[in-house]
């Protein structure tokens, strides 16, 4: 009787643990710049409770993510380096992250207990170099590189070998030296392979690494690579110790125009006060939401 008992109550236990855990979603995100977390919750709340599901088309692949988050509330929760944000996915305390598509087939093919769901973004979201906003003129330097490496077809090739090609052995690279040429320090996060990454050696490698490199020859100064993780890029650029960051996301083209305010492309964009971007050099659509993978059944409710 007392064993009945105990099984009955473990079984309710489970099922209104599971049935409570579906309420609320707890969404990892590496952390933005120019937003606190609490500031990210109160804006993606908005976006979700202002969201018509009668006004999404069926046929569009962004929207069953946005239709679940318009069913179950996420609880956001900031990282400030994707290590620290998988080894929370890994224990328990989210329940999903959000990364972009190359990032998480990346993840996958690094350890197989992870899965995942590709999507549409909301936007079109891009990556440009960050500076000081007294610093134009390097700014300027870059972008024009930016530009010459677009227009001349550098750029498509190096995303082509770096991002796109399955083969691509990582390996890390050695900026060319200019003898008594400027020194640029460039805060690298390791936080967004194979965009942002180190190689077996610990040093920089991967896509924004080889954009800098031929931007070092183009403008022929020398590149130096400093490591920091995502959460302290600001920090890093403002204490004078970089002179540019490797990443700042901002939005681009809305997917859904008229469900999407300015000031939810604000909250998705990484432009604080007294920062100043290049020209981006890397734009993508395709996001991922990434989860543990589980066995199924009954043991499967324990990830």
């Amino acid at each position: 009787m007392v064993m009945r008992k105990f099984l009955a109550a473990f079984v309710v236990m489970v099922l209104c643990g599971s049935a409570c855990a579906e309420d609320v979603v707890r969404l990892g995100l590496l952390g933005y710049m120019g937003t606190s977390e609490e500031s990210f919750q109160k804006g993606f709340d908005g976006f979700r409770d202002n969201i018509s599901l009668e006004k999404l088309p069926e046929d569009t692949h962004s929207y069953p993510f946005i239709r679940q988050l318009v069913q179950k509330r996420r609880e956001v929760h900031f990282y400030s380096s994707l290590m620290t944000m998988l080894m929370g996915l890994r224990s328990g305390k989210v329940d999903e992250v959000i990364l972009p598509e190359s990032t998480g087939r990346y993840v996958m093919n690094m350890n197989s207990n992870y899965q995942g769901e590709s999507y549409t973004s909301m936007f079109t979201l891009r990556l440009s170099f960050g500076f000081l906003e007294g610093n134009g003129k390097l700014r300027d330097e870059f972008s024009a590189a930016i530009l010459a490496m677009k227009e001349d077809g550098t750029l498509q090739a190096l995303e082509n070998e770096y991002v796109h090609n399955p083969e691509h052995k990582i390996r890390s690279l050695k900026p060319e030296h200019f003898p008594g040429a400027e020194t640029v320090t460039v805060a690298v996060t390791g936080d967004m392979p194979p965009l942002d990454m180190f190689a077996g050696d610990g040093k920089p490698a991967g896509y924004s690494t080889a954009i800098l490199t031929e931007i070092g020859r183009r403008v022929r100064k020398n590149m130096r690579f400093m490591n920091t993780d995502a959460g302290g890029r600001s920090n890093a650029l403002t204490s004078g110790r970089a002179d540019v960051l490797f990443w700042c996301k901002t939005t681009d083209n809305t997917v859904i125009n008229h469900d999407i305010p300015e000031d939810v492309h604000a909250l998705f964009s990484e432009n604080p006060a007294g920062i100043i971007l290049s020209e981006p050099y890397y734009t993508w659509n395709r996001e991922m939401i990434l989860k543990v993978r589980t066995s199924g059944g009954f043991l499967g409710i324990f990830k």
